[in-house]
């Protein structure tokens, strides 16, 4: 099934759904990109920040009568959900011992996402349950991103959800520094790596983030060639030697200059 037809069939089953559902308009889309591979197959998808139930019913609906649909919400009354045949998990999100206990009661999961309270420090925990939960490849996604710029949601200082899921990124280069360890700036915290050694791509959308994760993507990387050195000269320091360049943030106005070698 096409993108395209993933998206419809979305939409008309949020539409559809017996009980309310608040969305961005362009989560459509992206929900279309992330989980459009899990529909019509047996998957087991998470969600938290359940109360209203609309969203439930939209994932059932549209991912298909093989999904395997579980709930959680801090508020007890999301409980009657399970009338519908939900699976439903009562906690508190900012709790890591409650994400301890909620994996090992579901075992395997192959999406997560977070639509819970918002805040930075509960994202950030439910993020870091969820990759050390995954045991194979799957997709952990947060929304509702924007609040870490919002000022009632800013008592995180600058220790905000978009500020740690920026920063995992160096992770990424952090797991590939073996290949030429002499020509990378140190990797003082190798845990960090490690922790994010199963995560092998951090996709950023307006208003979400998504962490794709596939244990086997673990793997020490390897420099490989189809054919031997041909001998080409490296013509990379050549020519100019910086940029000005307009740094990409909507806070400020900043031109930059960015030397290369030499410069």
């Amino acid at each position: 099934m096409n993108h395209q037809q993933n998206l419809d069939d979305l939409i008309d089953c949020w539409k559809s759904s017996p009980h309310p559902s608040v969305k961005l308009s362009n989560y459509f889309h992206i929900y279309a990109d992330l989980f459009g591979h899990l529909r019509g197959k047996p998957c087991t998808f998470v969600e938290t920040g359940i109360l209203d139930g609309g969203s439930l019913f939209m994932w059932r609906n549209w991912l298909g009568p093989q999904a395997r649909i579980i709930g959680i919400d801090l508020n007890p009354e999301a409980g009657k959900w399970r009338e519908a045949g939900f699976e439903i998990h009562i906690g508190d999100q900012g709790n890591a011992r409650f994400w301890e206990d909620f994996f090992q009661q579901i075992g395997e999961f192959d999406a997560f996402l977070d639509d819970g309270g918002h805040q930075s420090f509960q994202q950030i925990v439910t993020a870091q349950a969820a990759i050390i939960a995954a045991t194979k490849k799957c997709v952990i996604a947060v929304e509702d991103t924007g609040t870490s710029y919002m000022s009632d949601f800013a008592s995180h200082a600058g220790n905000s959800f978009l500020q740690y899921a920026k920063d995992s990124t160096d992770n990424l280069i952090g797991k590939i520094t073996h290949i030429s360890p002499d020509r990378f700036i140190p990797m003082r915290n190798t845990q960090s790596i490690d922790f994010f050694r199963s995560v092998y791509s951090v996709q950023f959308y307006s208003g979400l983030v998504a962490f794709l994760v596939d244990p086997t993507s673990a793997a020490s990387t390897q420099v490989v060639r189809n054919h031997p050195a041909n001998g080409a000269s490296d013509f990379r320091y050549e020519g100019a030697n910086s940029a000005l360049v307009e740094w990409p943030t909507p806070f400020y106005e900043k031109i930059l200059k960015v030397n290369g070698q030499g410069g």
